[in-house]
């Protein structure tokens, strides 16, 4: 516990130090803190903000990751919002490789939306099995839970306005995961035998949004509703069959003031009509939700989880260079459950989570965050960019 919390302080002011760069040399520090310049690439439509940084997971241990966050307008337009691309590349301690990306393109006035993501991992990872009570009793070790997996997704949401405030669209997902080196133990799961160890998946699927949010990427004010129906189907490409329908609602509350912010979220997934690989499975933990839990310890058909998270950027004593008092630095606190289930009546067993983090605005509205998550028997310091939700 004590190395994870001074590896969440180095990783805070590694952040700090990395990004506390000027355009010119004579002007390094400008009153305090917040006066401090990041680092960018700009050109005639784009800015590039790098960053250099280390971090802790629990499934990739000690990580020194690289990467940067794009941000661009589709065509010159001061009321539409910026898109963005954060991505970032890492090598970890256990020898885990890791590429991410991710992208929030607005087109035509907002009407046109395309949100998605490309992963690629090749790293050490662990399987305790389908079902709440392996995640709490299984001891993880290579004997027990240990394995190699190698793993890349292509996920893209095409949404289109239909009304003022609704979304329809397009979500296309294609994924693949190879197991290797498995313990005994995983050599006889059920549900490896079923699935196993070569998995390709190609989903189609149909989603509807109800979005007020002001701002996709972070939200002040705002409700959003989502419903995600994606069909797996040899049909497809893939090689197997079964159905997700996934429920995600967001709400955002400005407390007294612009940038403190109160925002919940409750989601849901559902496996359904088929046999969904073990790879598959509805899954707790990582960077997206119930930060601190090892993503995939607790995994089944069925999953839901609750956030409640306060988000406060400071203020500033003096005016900055935009003739503001908005400090670029800022932190959140959250607290959380969520479960899984093999059916839907029978959610019993719900985890605990809370957490604390750090933000540093890079650009209006575009942080970069530092969390460290509490779990039930373990904990995590992650770094990205963008909000979890």
């Amino acid at each position: 516990m004590r190395k994870l919390l001074f590896c969440f302080i180095l990783t805070a002011l590694g952040i700090i130090s990395s990004f506390a760069q000027v355009d010119s040399l004579g002007n390094k520090i400008l009153n305090n803190l917040d006066s401090l310049r990041f680092a960018e690439i700009e050109g005639n439509s784009f800015k590039i903000m790098p960053y250099i940084a280390p971090t802790y997971t629990p499934e990739t241990e000690w990580l020194f990751s690289g990467g940067g966050l794009i941000t661009f307008k589709t065509y010159k337009d001061k009321l539409l919002n910026l898109s963005s691309i954060p991505f970032s590349i890492g090598y970890s301690s256990n020898g885990s490789f890791s590429v991410k990306a991710i992208n929030v393109i607005y087109w035509k006035d907002d009407n046109i939306r395309s949100i998605g993501e490309f992963q690629l991992r090749d790293m050490p990872d662990n399987y305790w099995g389908v079902g709440y009570f392996n995640g709490d009793t299984v001891p993880e070790g290579p004997g027990t839970t240990g394995y190699n997996r190698n793993y890349w997704r292509f996920y893209q949401r095409l949404m289109f306005r239909t009304k003022d405030k609704i979304f329809v669209g397009f979500v296309i997902d294609v994924n693949r995961t190879r197991a290797m080196d498995m313990n005994p133990r995983m050599q006889e799961d059920i549900h490896v035998i079923e699935g196993g160890t070569d998995i390709f998946n190609t989903g189609i699927g149909i989603e509807v949004d109800y979005d007020t949010r002001d701002f996709v990427q972070n939200a002040y004010e705002g409700v959003f509703v989502s419903g995600i129906f994606t069909a797996y189907d040899e049909m497809f490409g893939g090689d197997t069959d079964y159905n997700i329908l996934e429920f995600d609602y967001r709400h955002y509350k400005t407390i007294r003031r612009k940038r403190r912010t109160l925002a919940w979220q409750v989601k849901t997934r559902f496996t359904f009509s088929g046999s969904t690989p073990w790879t598959d499975k509805s899954m707790l933990g990582g960077l997206e939700n119930m930060r601190g839990y090892t993503i995939g310890r607790f995994r089944d058909d069925n999953m839901i989880i609750s956030t409640l998270e306060y988000r406060h950027m400071f203020q500033r004593k003096r005016l900055n260079k935009k003739n503001n008092y908005n400090s670029r630095f800022g932190y959140v606190a959250w607290v959380g459950t969520g479960s899984v289930a093999s059916t839907i009546d029978s959610f019993k067993h719900w985890l605990p989570n809370a957490g604390l983090g750090i933000r540093a605005e890079l650009q209006p509205r575009m942080n970069i965050r530092v969390d460290y998550g509490f779990a039930k028997g373990e904990s995590g310091v992650y770094i990205t960019f963008a909000e979890v939700f």
